[in-house]
């Protein structure tokens, strides 16, 4: 059996699993309702100005040095910047949302999700990596990695594909669990790698060869990354999530995108979002849609949230 035609059995017992007509109007119904949300996680926030979240300061020097590190390989690494205080709500929030059946990504109708990247450290190395006036797209993920030996997040991609390429875009990818080799850490192969130049020009080839093949795993790397600090890279990098081989806790993460003042934005990147620490937050009607949309694009990537895409149909189509 090809590869197409896995797919398009995949694709059928996927589209089995879809959530009933009558289901769709109940979850829509509710997911439309600011005060549905907010029952659900006592003393959070729906609203237009961004909350204080607590934050460490990054060592002098740290944002300069991780933007040349995104310069030279692709990628680079931001310490611990979300204590404690910061990640057993952000946590507690996706906890009530995955209680009430919803995918991860609900939680970001709540405010403290946008408010993790409009801290000074992250500003920091935006200012950096993409200039003073960078801006973020509107595609944001919550990642788990269950607590299952075997599971997994995203196999091997680019962020965006090759046409938006560094160092114009930013993936901020921050980590609410630890993320280890045992339970399913990112690896890259980094731009300065020889092993990188495999795929340049050649991401959807159907086949490499052995030789190639061997050149690639000889240049991945493991990013072992601390509950609160963050991994960034540009899209031009190749990146994945490992398999778990223990138990413990779920596998807890949050991606975000960035653009720079001089990249002209994709029709899929509009509308572009302020994210200065004053800058008003996105409308929850805003934030619906980004959820939605990003149901419709990354089900190819996470099935579990495949079942939600008639809603998330809905949600982009019902009159506002």
């Amino acid at each position: 059996m090809d590869s197409a035609a896995r797919r398009s059995i995949a694709e059928q017992m996927l589209a089995e699993r879809v959530i009933d007509a009558s289901r769709v109007v109940d979850r829509l119904n509710r997911c439309t309702s600011p005060e549905y949300w907010t029952s659900l996680v006592p003393g959070s926030s729906i609203s237009l100005a961004p909350p204080t979240l607590p934050e460490l300061p990054l060592p002098a020097g740290e944002a300069a040095s991780v933007a040349r590190h995104v310069e030279q390989h692709g990628y680079g690494a931001l310490p611990v910047f979300l204590p404690d205080a910061a990640l057993e709500p952000l946590n507690a929030i996706i906890d009530a949302v995955v209680a009430a059946g919803w995918p991860p990504v609900f939680a970001f109708v709540f405010d403290a999700l946008w408010s993790t990247v409009r801290g000074a450290g992250v500003r920091a190395v935006l200012d950096r990596t993409l200039g003073t006036e960078a801006r973020q797209v509107p595609h944001v993920w919550v990642h788990v990695v269950p607590a299952v030996a075997g599971a997994r997040g995203w196999a091997p991609h680019k962020d965006g594909g090759l046409a938006a390429r560094s160092p114009c875009r930013l993936s901020i990818w921050i980590a609410l669990t630890d993320a280890s080799i045992d339970n399913g850490c990112m690896y890259v192969v980094p731009r300065s790698h020889p092993a990188a130049r495999v795929l340049d020009g050649n991401w959807d080839a159907d086949a490499i060869s052995v030789a190639q093949a061997v050149e690639l795993l000889s240049g991945a790397r493991a990013l072992p990354t601390a509950a609160g600090s963050a991994l960034v890279w540009d899209f031009d990098l190749v990146h994945w999530s490992g398999t778990r081989i223990g138990r413990g806790v779920a596998r807890r993460s949050l991606s975000f995108e960035f653009i720079g003042a001089d990249a002209a934005p994709a029709a899929d990147e509009h509308p572009l979002i302020a994210c200065g620490s004053t800058d008003a937050l996105p409308s929850f009607e805003a934030r619906l849609r980004f959820i939605a949309d990003g149901i419709l694009q990354y089900s190819k990537h996470d099935a579990s949230v495949y079942r939600f895409r008639p809603l998330a149909e809905r949600v982009l189509t019902r009159p506002v």
